[in-house]
């Protein structure tokens, strides 16, 4: 089987370091002790055949999603590979968004799925034409391939948008997987889930970026009935079960998470404030 490189990791991870690092789009990494947890009371083993229970329950109470339909994962990275590998037999087509974060087209081109694109274009505002989109349709994807916020522009797609997105892909067959590791960068009242807006719907993220958890690697993915088992299977294929020490962790920082994206607030926008001030002052960008 031949493995292509995913040429932004391999540079992110092992080029030099620099004192100023822009590879990574995450907060600073939070410590134990800030979870107010005894390592004492931590278990290296137990029951945890598809995910730990209280992980499970934490995930379907914050974001209302029946717990049969959860999927923990070893981080974001590990819920597009399963999505993908779910769905996606040699040959079938899969339309991913142009542009992209590089593994969602490395995972299906992975899988020997034809890669279709489907345009967010800069003078659109990075959304979705959706005549264009329905002209992509008549491709015959099997999957549609999608972030929210949008990955690299950080533009969000409205519920209602998003809605009309997986209503003309059911009319087509195709499912949608949407990326929605930085939708929690979101103000609250625009963090909704996609997933339910069709039971052609697949959603992925983790609490590796908005939170400064990515050390934990607490993934998800949130999947309809008919994708449950496949999923399932796959775990015993790759890993099994989860990290069971790590998914403890997860489960208890749920009730910190409001509490430290509020920390952070002023970082990102301070942080925000120096990106916008050197596209301002450089010609050559906008």
């Amino acid at each position: 089987m031949r493995i292509d490189p995913v040429a932004y990791m391999e540079w992110a991870k092992l080029h030099k370091r620099r004192r100023i690092n822009l590879s990574p789009s995450g907060m600073p990494e939070r410590t134990l002790a800030e979870l107010g947890l005894d390592p004492a009371s931590l278990k290296l083993g137990g029951v945890n055949p598809y995910g730990h229970p209280e992980l499970i329950s934490a995930l379907a109470a914050r974001y209302r999603v029946p717990e049969k339909n959860i999927i923990p994962t070893a981080g974001a990275s590990q819920a597009i590979f399963m999505a993908c590998a779910a769905l996606v037999d040699p040959g079938d087509r899969v339309l991913v968004e142009k542009p992209a974060y590089e593994p969602l087209l490395a995972v299906p081109r992975l899988l020997g799925a034809e890669i279709l694109r489907l345009e967010r274009r800069y003078e659109d505002g990075f959304g979705i034409d959706l005549d264009r989109y329905r002209q992509a349709l008549a491709g015959r994807p099997r999957l549609v391939v999608l972030t929210n916020l949008h990955n690299p522009s950080g533009v969000r797609l409205p519920q209602a948008e998003l809605r009309r997105i997986c209503s003309a892909a059911a009319e087509a067959g195709a499912m949608v997987f949407i990326d929605e590791i930085y939708l929690e960068y979101s103000d609250a009242g625009y963090r909704t889930t996609a997933f339910g807006l069709g039971d052609n719907v697949i959603v992925a993220s983790s609490l590796t970026k908005v939170y400064g958890l990515g050390g934990l690697r607490c993934g998800w993915v949130f999947a309809p009935d008919s994708l449950v088992g496949a999923l399932r299977r796959l775990v015993d294929h790759l890993n099994v079960e989860g990290v069971y020490l790590g998914e403890q962790i997860s489960a208890a920082a749920f009730s910190r998470l409001d509490e430290w994206a509020a920390e952070n607030r002023p970082l990102r926008e301070k942080n925000l404030e120096l990106v916008r001030d050197f596209v301002r002052g450089e010609p050559k960008l906008s």
